[in-house]
């Protein structure tokens, strides 16, 4: 694998997930299937093109940031399709075109050191460029009349996004935007299926501003500081510290051991189990429902790695 340490299954899985929790209501479920499908599928397959790639190497940073530009680009454009009605016969062969071209884009651009910001003006001028040339060959074609070709190419979702982001920002006197700035502060520190299941937990509109924050760089500037260290102080009140904060990392460690094997390997560690523990291991989130204390939960989750490195150890000789 040339992009060691790139688990670019569940990246793909993750950029989904982000997709699914922000994708408009208004479509019907066929077309949000299709917009976090459309994701998750051409995510993957770039994501496994690079971890196997023979020619080059990348770092998993590298890796990542090719990945998320084909991610954040097909959930737009498969919206401006979709929006701008083209037929659904042709939205497969309109996204793969975009695809390839941010892959090729993107690799080149990576090859060259170019900066981020950078590469994010030089993909999107080649996606707008291959959107507009695949919207004119299907309407060369007779798939499309001149007025269809027209209405897709003037969607853009990037830009209503852009928009609502400055008017979200223009309103940052309001208290439930300044706290969901405060919180995209917090939540793009994490790693990517932390920040899913946190935004999962939102509904999809307050998702979606998060998001659109967290992919400010200079967040931080746009905001009233005083207000903005009211809003993180409010959230630091309701934190874990000390002994909670450590049982929540417990938690985390715990759930990176369940997820480190394979369902069917994992299974045949617990066959042999108390209830009990095979119900925290399928879903640690229960843990209160169980009725396991702390002290308890630690007792298990240790008992439970030993067991995991053990079957790994035996599984490698």
């Amino acid at each position: 694998m040339t992009a060691e340490g790139f688990k670019y299954k569940e990246f793909a899985e993750d950029l989904s997930g982000q997709a699914k929790a922000v994708v408009p209501n208004e479509l019907s479920p066929q077309d949000q299937e299709y917009v976090y499908n459309t994701v998750k599928n051409f995510c993957f397959i770039a994501g496994e093109a690079l971890a196997n790639d023979k020619e080059h190497t990348y770092t998993v940073d590298q890796a990542s940031i090719i990945t998320q530009f084909i991610g954040e680009w097909s959930f737009h454009k498969s919206l401006d399709i979709i929006r701008g009605n083209v037929p659904v016969q042709f939205r497969d062969g309109i996204m793969q075109k975009i695809a390839f071209t941010i892959f090729e884009i993107a690799k080149q651009a990576t090859f060259k050191g170019l900066p981020q910001d950078q590469m994010i003006g030089l993909v999107e001028h080649h996606v707008k460029k291959a959107y507009n040339e695949a919207l004119e060959e299907l309407m060369k074609r007779g798939a499309l009349t001149e007025q269809q070709a027209q209405n897709a190419a003037n969607q853009s979702n990037i830009d209503e996004m852009a928009k609502a982001e400055n008017e979200a920002l223009d309103n940052a006197s309001d208290l439930k935007i300044l706290k969901l700035a405060a919180f995209a502060l917090i939540a793009k520190k994490l790693p990517n299926d932390k920040m899913t299941v946190l935004l999962n937990k939102f509904d999809k509109t307050d998702a979606n501003v998060i998001l659109q924050y967290i992919q400010l760089d200079d967040l931080e500037t746009k905001i009233d500081p005083s207000l903005l260290k009211q809003c993180l102080e409010d959230f630091q009140k309701v934190i874990p510290t000390g002994e909670g904060s450590d049982f929540a990392k417990n938690l985390r460690k715990f759930g990176r051991n369940v997820k480190s094997l394979p369902k069917t390997d994992l299974l045949t560690i617990i066959e042999r189990e108390r209830p009990l523990v095979a119900a925290l291991v399928n879903n640690p989130e229960n843990l209160e429902k169980l009725g396991i204390s702390q002290p308890l939960f630690q007792i298990i989750s240790d008992h439970l790695e030993r067991k995991i490195n053990d079957y790994k150890t035996k599984s490698v000789r």
